[in-house]
């Protein structure tokens, strides 16, 4: 939840002093995350429809990060659902300042402000948001919940781009096993395969002191799972990056 603008942050942003993001100040004291849904339906009438300018507030003080895709499902009821995978993580985790482990003030990478303790719900971890309509548009129901098949850190969601605005069942992400003694969170080392239907999990990671960036999903054939995970591998071994 962003509470306002700060004019400062702002000016510093525009003027190339600080990232644009340190602009932005949350509201700690709320304890709901607001989710705008912008209509696209050019050919419907708007006489019954619900006041889009209305946020739809979501029962969890949550900073999504990523979306990893987003669907709609029409039930016998009427009632229409949407429901969103994605990352998200705490307001303690999203540091404006050092962004990612890096200090801009500084100029340096410090991995280490991203491996919070407190649980893992603080860090970034994938969620299912599930958002029920009727038929004027108006909310009736909306939740949040974590991956119960896996808790740990995770970010950079990603799916067969052929499927996105489908009902999928796939779902890739980068992850840690947290087996790191030091910096057991974050950087990233592993990726991640979700079976969203039976779920089950598998996961590939680079070795010792080797991190990933984000995952891409290339689409071989018309299967969902059908195609090529491309990662960038980082090692602390060698200087050029590894595809």
């Amino acid at each position: 939840m962003i509470k306002r603008i700060i004019l400062s942050g702002s000016m510093e942003a525009v003027c190339g002093i600080s990232p644009m993001i340190s602009a932005l100040k949350l509201n700690p004291s709320k304890s709901t995350s607001p989710i705008y849904l912008l209509p696209r339906f050019p050919h419907k009438s708007k006489a019954k429809e619900r006041d889009w300018r209305v946020p739809i507030e979501a029962p969890s003080q949550l900073w999504l990060i990523h979306v990893g895709n987003a669907f709609e499902i029409n039930h016998t009821n009427g009632i229409l659902e949407i429901q969103i995978i994605a990352s998200a993580c705490s307001y303690q985790w999203f540091n404006f300042k050092k962004l990612f482990g890096y200090d801009w003030q500084n100029h340096k990478l410090d991995p280490s402000v991203m491996n919070i303790k407190g649980g893992n719900e603080l860090l970034p971890h994938i969620i299912q948001v599930s958002i029920k309509l009727d038929s004027e548009y108006n909310c009736q129901e909306c939740n949040v919940k974590s991956m119960q098949n896996w808790k740990k850190s995770s970010d950079f969601p990603i799916i067969n781009p052929s499927f996105s605005g489908k009902k999928n069942r796939y779902l890739y992400a980068a992850t840690t096993l947290g087996s790191r003694k030091t910096l057991p969170s974050f950087p990233f080392d592993t990726v991640v395969k979700l079976d969203l239907v039976n779920d089950s999990v598998q996961t590939w990671s680079v070795g010792s002191r080797r991190f990933i960036g984000e995952p891409i999903f290339v689409p071989k054939g018309h299967d969902e799972d059908d195609g090529y995970l491309l990662v960038v591998e980082v090692s602390l071994y060698f200087t050029p990056s590894l595809l």
